[in-house]
């Protein structure tokens, strides 16, 4: 009996829809603005009532100010001093990190590394209070960093420039957070580089001692054999070829240093640190041939002429260590100090009223189209008798 029902209700419903003339095509933009017309007054009180709402809001909302600053990292700056090594020996390390655009700015991230570190967090966390500053009950730190992040932008842009951008409710705050980054960022990379460079002073420093130490013993065995045997060597007689033989060394003693130097840099499988020790290598197979001098004295004098050489050649090398170990030079350039901002970044106030405008017409017409719709419910036996039908499509007949 059920079965019957609903399916006789199914046809009936289906052929009184179809028997409904197109009266709705009849329907033109003169009956929209007819019903606009008609309920014009909810659609001003609505838009002004929400407009209205939207313009309280944007002025209750805490206002957020941004500022930025600018800074550029030193170019062909090395991670080996404050302001890049002057000595010709480190400058031409190949395979050191240094900031440029072929080795994708590997200096620059180590920059964006120090400002995003935890400890450039904290630092601003502590100098400023930001704890209580954002409200934290707990006095949870890790969430003032988390806080602190959120509120921070630093990027790397197309000039190679470092912007960092800080954003907070207090516009003095702002900047002075984002000039602190830059304080911050210039600190620590002067005490990383001058760590970086007394470690490398100190390594020079030991080669040059035992360089000290050989040449001293050197010389005594030299000036020792000739009190001895009355023998004295001429440097005179073989000038050119103890030249030659020194320079080989002084070779040896660069590439050392370098690879020294890289191997504290760089992982052990890189490729420069490979070409290095396979240089060095053949320094040594050229070294090792070398025939012993026939004379005592020219093979005791030839051993202090190479000292000699090595002794000249690592004592400016150190004495400019030292130096870079006393550089306290600005470690990066300040294209721009962040300024206090004049204008909050957000919220928009258009952004918000607008947003309430049109939330304003959108339920202005939700409510129209139901209230039209139920007004010709009761004034259209059609519709009425549509909705009896499909009513009798789902309630059971008893």
């Amino acid at each position: 009996m059920r079965k019957d029902v609903g399916m006789n209700g199914e046809k009936e419903f289906n052929k009184k829809y179809n028997a409904v003339d197109n009266n709705t095509s009849s329907v033109n933009i003169w009956d929209y603005i007819i019903l606009i017309l008609r309920w014009r007054k909810l659609l001003i009180i609505n838009f002004l009532l929400l407009t209205s709402l939207a313009i309280i809001i944007s002025f209750l909302l805490p206002k957020w100010y941004k500022s930025t600053a600018s800074v550029l990292p030193p170019k062909d700056q090395g991670l080996l001093s404050a302001g890049g090594l002057a000595s010709s020996v480190l400058k031409s390390i190949p395979g050191l990190p240094r900031f440029s655009s072929a080795s994708q700015n590997l200096g620059t991230y180590n920059y964006l590394a120090i400002l995003k570190s935890r400890t450039a967090a904290e630092s601003v966390i502590n100098k400023f209070n930001l704890i209580a500053a954002y409200g934290i009950e707990d006095k949870s730190l890790e969430k003032a960093i988390s806080k602190l992040r959120d509120n921070t932008l630093f990027e790397l842009q197309d000039d190679d420039n470092i912007t960092i951008e800080v954003i907070d409710t207090d516009s003095k705050r702002a900047a002075d957070i984002a000039n602190y980054f830059v304080e911050i960022l210039n600190t620590m990379s002067i005490q990383f580089a001058t760590q970086e460079a007394k470690s490398n002073k100190e390594f020079i420093e030991k080669r040059l001692e035992e360089n000290k130490n050989a040449l001293r013993v050197s010389e005594e065995k030299l000036k020792e054999f000739q009190q001895q045997s009355n023998i004295f060597f001429s440097p005179d007689q073989s000038n050119s070829n103890l030249a030659q033989i020194a320079e080989l060394y002084v070779s040896k003693v660069k590439k050392e240093i370098q690879i020294g130097i890289l191997e504290r840099s760089v992982m052990p499988d890189n490729e420069n640190l490979r070409q290095l020790k396979i240089e060095l290598s053949e320094l040594d197979k050229r070294i090792s041939p070398m025939p012993e001098a026939g004379i005592e004295s020219m093979r005791l004098y030839r051993e202090f002429y190479i000292q000699q050489k090595i002794f000249e050649y690592l004592t400016p090398v150190y004495e400019q260590a030292k130096i870079d170990e006393q550089k306290n030079v600005p470690a990066i350039l300040i294209l721009d100090n962040a300024r206090q901002a004049e204008t909050p970044f957000k919220p928009s106030k258009r952004l918000i009223v607008f947003i309430g405008a049109i939330v304003s017409m959108f339920i202005s017409m939700v409510t129209i189209m139901i209230r039209e719709y139920f007004s010709n419910l009761h004034n259209s036996p059609e519709l009425l008798e549509k909705v009896q039908i499909v009513k009798r499509c789902f309630v059971k007949e008893e």
